[in-house]
């Protein structure tokens, strides 16, 4: 431990590039299943008004709900 690998600036940049490319791959790759799956879409907006009119719930609800029913499914 405590070893220190000097790695050059230029090959560095490239790493950082190249992440931030696989980064915006991604994001423009789950826009695209998003908006080709008429279901989700329709999920997703619904959720979306719920969450805008104030048809929430505390966190601490959510998980306990979400417990029990992982404890049902088992």
């Amino acid at each position: 431990m405590g070893q220190t690998v000097e790695i050059p600036s230029d090959l560095y940049n490239k790493w950082l590039r190249a992440g931030r490319a696989l980064e915006e791959w991604h994001n423009a790759f789950e826009d695209f299943l998003i908006v080709h799956n008429p279901v989700l879409l329709r999920r997703l907006r619904k959720a979306r008004k719920e969450h805008l009119s104030g048809k929430t719930r505390p966190w601490e609800d959510f998980k306990r709900d979400f417990a029990r029913s992982r404890k049902r499914a088992r």
